[in-house]
């Protein structure tokens, strides 16, 4: 029945599988397609094996043929397997049949290793002989029949084999920009390794080039740059060519500025001050004299010798000299430096280091007022400012005659009596607090203060004086841990009517 004829169909095929005659293979298969037309093939089973055999058997006669010299079995084929066929294929150079068999059999990856293996040895057996252009030309055409194919190995050999330009023009038909970038940098193409990281848009690859180039630099780090005696020319032709590609490429400076100030600036940290160095060398090279001039301060507090960071605040302030508010600033900071030595110099006591404030507020502790106040109006310390840190040093030294005197200086001070009575609290001296709280203009203010800092009784009276029933019970209520306190409060209550 119909079983016995499949089974006829199927024998046939597996006979032409089997044999070597082309002849024979050639009756077989007639005879198995001419029983296939009287089969039911509901599901496709049968055309299925047949069209499998039918290849397989086309794959065998081809490598039986003479000119390639495999003459395989069946058993043989089958135990090898498709893949390892076509990698024996490839390595006796019958790239031609094997990658028909890739594409009859739907195998990319071994497609892709067939022409990768093809266009490696042309290039091997063409090298020095054959134009690169031409060359160069023929691979990535027959190439282009397997899409997304990664060209790095066959740049990489043609550059192995002394055609760096057949390797640039075959590595420029690479998709992965990884692999793209760390061929170009092994052939010392810099330039175009880093054009690729930047057509890229990724900054890892992008620092990656540029740590690379950099890692090639002599004197990594600014060693040959003598800051401050002007802008001198990197001698290494490298340096040339890095620094070049710097003032060519903002994206990539702004890269390697980011890298040096991600890494920090902390001149107490070994990491810190090597990107210190690499940014200042980075900065005077490229004549970016405002950057320069920032490096240069942060350098400046590098320095434990008052003089060397003198020398080089002075030094940051002339590269400052287009941002007149920077420069004026660095110039002010020279001042203060200098102002500190000399108050050093006639106190013992350490200035240096200090912020203007932090000056001012140690030469009020130290008694020296006067010398504050013009130092003050040196650095144009606004005058509210100035009583503030007046307020809070004296009361901080419990000075408080000092304090007294000073509210008394005025006959009412520009920062109001406010600021007296929260230093006298801060500093744990109530009484005084008492006494600039009597001061303050307003009833109501004299008793919220007065209440929090547990004067009640004060600001009962207070409250009587102006006849504030409200205020009263309210006190009274705070009052309520201190009974001898509140009962006089509550009696002033019951005196008011309330």
């Amino acid at each position: 029945g119909d079983e016995r004829l499949k089974d006829a169909v199927l024998a046939c095929l597996d006979a032409a599988l089997n044999t070597f005659d082309p002849t024979v293979q050639t009756a077989l298969l007639r005879a198995a397609s001419y029983g296939k037309l009287f089969c039911e093939d509901v599901d496709g089973d049968l055309r299925d094996d047949f069209v499998e055999k039918c290849q397989q058997v086309r794959i065998l006669h081809n490598v039986r043929d003479p000119a390639i010299g495999l003459p395989l079995t069946y058993t043989q084929f089958e135990s090898l397997g498709l893949e390892t066929l076509v990698h024996r294929l490839v390595s006796r150079h019958s790239h031609q049949l094997a990658l028909k068999i890739c594409e009859a059999a739907g195998l990319s990856q071994q497609k892709q290793r067939v022409l990768e293996h093809w266009a490696c040895a042309r290039i091997r057996s063409l090298a020095g002989t054959e134009d690169a252009a031409v060359l160069g030309r023929q691979i990535i055409q027959k190439l282009a029949i397997c899409p997304g194919m990664s060209f790095g190995k066959i740049a990489g050999t043609a550059y192995d084999c002394g055609m760096k330009d057949l390797a640039t023009m075959v590595l420029d038909q690479e998709p992965k920009a990884n692999d793209q970038v760390s061929l170009l940098l092994e052939m010392f193409q810099d330039d175009r390794a880093l054009k690729k990281a930047v057509e890229s848009r990724d900054a890892d690859l992008i620092y990656e080039v540029l740590l690379h180039i950099k890692s090639r630099l002599p004197h990594e780090g600014g060693g040959g740059i003598k800051l401050g005696s002007g802008h001198s020319e990197p001698q290494d032709p490298q340096e040339k060519k890095f620094y070049s590609l710097l003032r060519k490429c903002p994206v990539v400076l702004h890269h390697l500025v980011a890298y040096y100030e991600n890494t920090g600036l902390d001149p107490a940290d070994k990491a810190g001050r090597q990107s210190i160095e690499g940014l200042k060398k980075v900065y005077y090279e490229l004549k970016m004299e405002p950057q320069a001039g920032r490096i240069k301060v942060v350098e400046s507090y590098m320095k434990m010798d008052w003089k060397q960071r003198l020398r080089m605040l002075e030094i940051a302030k002339d590269l400052f000299k287009n941002d007149p508010y920077v420069a004026a600033a660095t110039g002010a900071q020279v001042r203060l430096l200098q102002i500190q030595r000399k108050c050093e110099a006639d106190y013992r006591s350490k200035f240096v280091d200090l912020s203007v404030n932090a000056t001012l507020a140690k030469l009020i502790r130290l008694g020296h007022t006067d010398r504050a106040a013009r130092i003050r109006k040196e650095f144009a310390v606004p005058e509210k400012r100035f009583w503030h840190i007046q307020v809070q040093t004296l009361a901080e030294e419990q000075d408080w005659n000092g304090l007294s005197t000073l509210a008394a200086s005025r006959r009412a001070p520009p920062i109001g009596y406010e600021p007296f009575i929260e230093a006298c609290v801060a500093n744990d001296s109530t009484p005084e607090a008492v006494k600039y709280i009597s001061k303050l203009a307003l009833p109501n203010e004299k008793m919220e203060w007065l209440c929090s800092i547990q004067c009640f009784g004060e600001a009962a009276e207070v409250a009587k004086d102006e006849k504030n029933v409200d205020a009263l019970r309210y006190i009274s209520r705070c009052a309520k841990g201190k009974p001898v306190v509140k009962r006089r409060i509550d009696a002033m209550i019951r005196e008011l009517g309330g």
